[in-house]
This record gives structure tokens, sequence and C-alpha cells, in this order.
């Protein structure tokens, strides 16, 4: 059979590739691998020592995608030959680069087979959070003429460090086939096994590789802050002829808690025009504060603590406890981005100027508004409109109105409505919308 693969790609070993500049996939090779790692680390780990081996023509990073069936839009590529066969159109069946560099051990008692034209990056990393998880995609030119046979190219993710369950992984190889013990290789997903996780890609325009995998996650439980050694390996197996390949999402190695707040505060250390901290009550996806009257909220700045790994953003600005300030005059949308994403809605109040009803035939209305409100049985009061932070925005001396006023052509937002009389001074809230 071996005999039979070598005459086969000396007959593709001409096939023009002129349409070659066409390809939408992009690769590039000028990075060192220390690049490489910080192209394929997102949030929520650290990362250290970083190795490379074999051949440098069999790494790079890969862009464009998204243009693609790939179901990936840029990454790293590690393969078994060389990342310039990765990019389509899909006109030679057999494409091969020939490294004639060693196999790798652990990939070989994988595949219980020797294995050639290893490309392993490895490096060491701590986890924010208690999961760590990267997505991918294999593919190979072995697929679909040599599935079944001993070219059973393979890779693996191995991890080793504390095992929350006890005891320590040992080079823990998290790239499965989904729902199985069973290695990605290209006799454990085809068109033949676990099928729905395979793409077909015989005469694609935009990728060589024959076949690969839909978008997998290999997903691993860990210990917070703790260190791990992560080791990325793929090869060729029974020889070191047509190339394979792994294709890794930027930024995809994650370790990200739930995106939750689990506290929200001002604290008067960071902002001078507060006498005292500030704390926020949470309820599901909201969060409230209360502040003293008349305190300056158009550059607070917020403390709060969220599970290890969540990025939290103010539209596109990148949001650090005790450091970011925003102006809270109205509502604030916090973005957390996690394990999960979710949206916060930051509200700031001064309810400590709300006391109780002493006039109570008063009414104001409608409430919530839309540009404008009535107040009605005021008799002689002295009125005066505040906005949310705390400027007049209109005044009434008792006397100069009726038993009913209307205040119109607000914008939207807060407004607190100061009634006075015989002494007594009621503060009632109204929102304009």
């Amino acid at each position: 059979m071996k005999a039979t693969r070598y005459f086969f790609i000396s007959l593709m070993v001409f096939t023009a590739i002129y349409s070659r500049s066409y390809a939408q996939l992009q690769v590039n090779g000028n990075l060192t691998p220390e690049e490489m790692v910080q192209f394929f680390v997102g949030a929520g780990i650290n990362y250290s020592n970083v190795l490379y081996t074999g051949a440098d023509t069999a790494r790079g990073i890969f862009t464009n995608g998204g243009t693609t069936n790939l179901g990936v839009d840029h990454g790293l590529a590690l393969t078994s030959g060389t990342i310039q066969n990765i990019p389509g159109p899909d006109n030679n069946s057999g494409a091969s680069g020939f490294n004639s560099t060693p196999g790798d051990s652990l990939l070989s008692v994988l595949v219980g087979t020797v294995t050639y034209d290893a490309c392993v990056l490895e490096f060491d990393f701590v986890p924010a959070a208690d999961t760590a998880w990267c997505d991918f995609v294999f593919g190979s030119e072995e697929y679909p003429e040599w599935v079944g046979s001993t070219f059973n190219d393979i890779f693996g993710f191995f991890v080793s460090g504390p095992n929350p369950e006890g005891g320590n992984y040992e080079f823990k190889n998290i790239a499965l086939v989904p729902g199985t013990d069973l290695p990605v290789a290209i006799n454990n997903v085809n068109g033949f096994y676990y099928p729905e996780y395979y793409v077909d890609n015989t005469g694609g325009l935009t990728i060589q590789l024959d076949g690969f995998t839909t978008v997998l996650t290999a997903k691993c439980a860990v210990v917070p802050g703790a260190t791990y050694h992560f080791k990325l390996a793929i090869s060729d197996t029974g020889d070191g002829i047509m190339d394979s390949g792994v294709l890794l999402e930027a930024e995809s190695f994650e370790s990200q808690g739930s995106a939750e707040f689990m506290s929200f505060s001002f604290l008067s250390e960071f902002n001078p025009g507060l006498t005292e901290d500030v704390y926020g009550e949470i309820n599901e996806n909201s969060v409230n504060l209360t502040v003293p009257d008349g305190t300056d909220l158009t550059n607070l700045i917020a403390s709060f603590d969220t599970p290890g790994g969540v990025i939290v953003k103010v539209g596109d600005q990148l949001q650090q406890s005790g450091v970011t300030p925003n102006n809270f005059t109205e509502s604030i949308n916090y973005n957390l981005d996690g394990v999960n994403v979710k949206d916060w809605v930051v509200k700031v109040d001064f309810l400590s100027k709300i006391q109780n009803h002493y006039f109570k035939n008063v009414s104001i209305y409608p409430n919530p508004a839309i540009g404008k409100f009535e107040l009605n049985n005021i008799g002689d009061m002295d009125i005066v409109i505040y906005s949310l932070i705390g400027t007049k925005i209109k005044g009434f001396v008792a006397g100069e109105h009726g038993s009913a006023l209307l205040i119109d052509n607000l914008l939207p937002g807060i407004y607190f409505v100061e009634l006075k009389k015989d002494g007594i001074t009621e503060i009632r809230k109204v929102v304009v919308n």
C-alpha cells in the first residue's frame, strides 16, 4: 500500500496550482512560537515557558477563514507537513510537505503505532477559573481514501497538572470525539464513524485539505491559580506523507467563570466626593446603588468582583475595578463575557433624599411621564425641580401658582421634585421617558 501511495503522490506532485493565488484562506509562518501562543490564548489564561519542536514550515497562523467552510475565522495552524498546503482550492488529493522529522511518543501511544513529522507546541499556563477549553478543527489529506488504514494521522492536546478530583493529570489527552474517550484521528471521525462531526471537502474551493472535522472543543477541569503544562501535538502515522493539520481558533484557549457581578460598589478611597463607601444591591442582572444627595455622578469609579477570567466592558471600553471612571447620570449597561455572556444594568439613585409622604394629597402624574408631568393639590408650596445630579431645573415660589402646575419640555431622565411648606420638606422622584 505504501508503494501505491508514493506512486499516487508522484502523479500529483506536478498538478498545476495556478488557482492557489485565488485561495480565500491565508497563512503566515513568520511568527515566533511565543507570538503564536499569544495569538491562541484568550481570557483567564496566563502562560509562560513556550517550547516548539518540529519543522518551522509546519507551523503558523491562518486568517480569513470566515470566507471559507472551515467554521473558524483565524487562529493557529500546526501541521505534519507545511502550512502552505492548507489554503485551497482542493486541487491535490495528496498534498505533502516532506519534513523528515521524528514523530511524538505520546501520539504513538494513542494511535498504537509509529508516528512521523510531529509538530509540537508546548507551554505552561495558570487558569483563572475552574475550567480551561479551546476550539479547533482537525483536517487531513488522508481523507477520505485512507480511512480505515494504518495511515491513521492523529493529534492530541495533553494536559499535566493538578486534578480537581485529586491527584494529578499526567499528559491527559483532552482532544476527543464528542461524547467518547476516542482521540480525534482519521479512523475515529470520518464519513463512516461519527459523520456528524465530519466535513467532506473533496473538490472544495477554499481549503486544500480533503476533509476536516466540524469545530470541536477540548475541555478540562482545572484548579484556579494552579500551574499546568499544555502540549499540542500532531503527526503523520504509518509514513511521513499526506499532510494533516489542526487549526485552533485564536483566543479560544480560555478559563472564565460565569458572567456575574459578585459585588459592585463606589469606594470612598477612589471617589473623593464620597465620605463613605456605597455598596450596590444586586438583583438578577441589575445593580442598584444609593448615593448621598448632591453626589456628582459624572465621574464615578466603580469597584466590582467577578468570577475569574470574566471580561467586563461598557460599550467598547474595557472596565477595570477601582480604575475606570464612568458617567452614572443615566443607567449604564455593562457587558460581562465569561463562560456565558450577560448584560447588566447599573443604576444610581439619590434614594437618601426620598422621605415619607408628608403631603399625601399632592399627586404627581403621570409617572413615568413622557416630556411632562403635572402636580395637583399643591396649594401654597415652594417647589423646586432637580435633575438626577442635583442641578436645579425649575423653581416655583409659593403664591405664584394655583392648585395645579404643569411641568413640560423635559428631557428623558430622572428628576426630583422638592416640596416645601410650613418648614416641612418632602422629595418625590419622577421618571421622564
